[in-house]
């Protein structure tokens, strides 16, 4: 006899619609073993290739009693990091989320069992347990595993810097007021290498300075690369926050390479008169309108004049094709590039400095690099070289935007740390999958979606756990080959 009862819960969770398909549409939460992470063993094998959370739990102090312990340091890692990878920063999630077959599966849990991953109280107590020689351990960890990547040694390292913003939840131990970020806020600090891999993700106070602990942080990085590569010519670009002496001397000593942008001063101006009047002439020529200059810069009511003359020759062109061509017609400019020798009174000795100058309807914008690269036109060292620092925003909004790494909303400040690395590690494990994929080019974003976030039915025999993937997955081929290369 068919069991047609229900009961009020059931009732409640019943969802219908109507579609005019000559049949009714139920849906309901009781299909079983099924998950929407069926790539999550992905990670489990990016994982055990790199070796990273296996090096990442000698780091760590278990301060629990082993006699009573459920779940072992290593299973907590591994369940914060998986589920953070999986768009899960939240780790209210682990309520639920520890009894997803697919997750129970990444943990070496067979989905049949009662016993599931850790709770949200477990994985808190975990968070707040780590103190600041295991941070600084985990720190270590990230340089290893990019030197164990390459089988090997490389004929060139370079290393990108830049730091971003992290606003705080509430009133966080060491979150202060920042006046350029104008927010309550952290301010981490990131070193990339030129493929994106992360070697550094230290979280600073909200006051810090732009370069602040920039030093500290690459020393042991420095120190790392040249151990296990001697030789190895080590490139280092930075915006004009890291424009520090210690950092040029730290460099020099080291017999490193770097591009580190400067703020402009007073002491730039003779030497940007003559690159000015040049670039100034042949914008003249081109047709482009020279503007009055007072002392370098013009003023509001200039800027205002020469936006306005611009606007109307757009609005009362002759002919409709004419209007619409100008509307989308880019602005002439000019950019020209220049080298100069200059010593400032805290630098111990004369450094080469690069200046670009671009000139359009605004006046000129110069710019300056302070670099040691040698043999090089000042075009190639600009463009080719100090304008690449900006490919490690990409990398930072990454991690901000789609992997949530500003979720530092716990009370200490050690916690907020590690949590910034927790997320770090889950970067890089997405990164391998996406290397191996050959998919170098997508987003995180891109590779959780289509490696990640795969529809599957699980099914368990005696012998035996069956995963079922969807049959229409759009990212199918790149999904086999990245799971026969990780």
């Amino acid at each position: 006899m068919t069991e047609c009862k229900t009961n009020d819960k059931q009732k409640q969770e019943q969802m219908t619609l109507d579609l005019e398909l000559g049949k009714e549409i139920e849906a309901r939460f009781d299909g079983g073993l099924i998950s929407s992470d069926g790539g999550l063993l992905l990670l489990r094998k990016a994982d055990e290739k790199l070796e990273l959370l296996g090096l990442a739990v000698h780091c760590l102090t278990d301060w629990r009693r082993l006699d009573v312990v459920q779940h072992p340091l290593l299973q907590l890692l591994r369940q914060r990091v998986y589920a953070i990878a999986a768009g899960f920063e939240d780790c209210n999630d682990a309520k639920t989320l520890r009894f997803d077959p697919m997750h129970k599966l990444a943990l070496g849990i067979c989905p049949s069992e009662g016993k599931g991953g850790a709770s949200q109280p477990t994985l808190s107590r975990f968070e707040n347990s780590v103190d600041a020689v295991s941070l600084k351990a985990l720190q270590e960890v990230l340089v290893h595993t990019y030197i164990r990547l390459h089988k090997k040694p490389p004929s060139v390292v370079k290393l990108r810097m830049d730091a971003t913003d992290d606003e705080v939840h509430g009133y966080q131990q060491m979150s202060f007021w920042n006046g350029f970020y104008k927010s309550e806020c952290y301010l981490p600090l990131f070193v990339f290498d030129d493929s994106g891999f992360p070697l550094a993700a230290i979280l600073r106070p909200g006051n810090a300075a732009p370069g602040e602990a920039a030093l500290r942080t690459l020393k042991p990085i420095v120190k790392a690369l040249r151990l296990a590569w001697p030789q190895v010519r080590i490139e280092l670009t930075a915006d004009a926050g890291f424009a520090l002496p210690e950092l040029y001397d730290f460099c020099e000593d080291n017999k490193m390479y770097y591009a580190i942008g400067i703020k402009p001063n007073h002491a730039f101006e003779p030497h940007a008169q003559e690159i000015i009047r040049l670039c100034m002439g042949e914008f003249v020529e081109f047709g482009g309108e020279p503007y009055p200059l007072r002392h370098n810069r013009m003023s509001e009511q200039d800027k205002y004049r020469v936006w306005r003359q611009h606007e109307e020759r757009k609005r009362f062109a002759s002919k409709k094709e004419g209007r619409m061509q100008e509307h989308f017609e880019q602005d002439i400019t000019v950019c020209k590039y220049e080298t100069f020798n200059y010593k400032a009174r805290s630098w111990q000795k004369e450094r080469a400095v690069v200046m670009r100058c671009q000139y359009g309807q605004d006046g000129p914008d110069l710019r300056y690099v302070v670099t040691n690269f040698r043999g090089r036109t000042p075009r190639r060292l600009y463009q080719d070289i100090y304008c690449q620092r900006a490919r490690c925003e990409n990398w930072i909004k990454e991690l901000k935007v789609q992997l949530k790494c500003d979720r530092t909303s716990c009370q200490e400040f050690l916690p907020n740390q590690f949590r910034l690395l927790l997320h770090t590690f889950a970067h890089v494990l997405l990164w391998k999958v996406r290397k191996d994929s050959g998919q170098e080019h997508c987003e995180i974003r891109t590779v959780m979606l289509n490696f990640i976030k795969v529809g599957v039915l699980v099914k368990e025999t005696a012998r035996k756990v069956w995963l079922h993937l969807n049959s229409y997955h759009p990212a199918r081929e790149w999904f086999t080959k990245a799971w026969l290369c990780t």
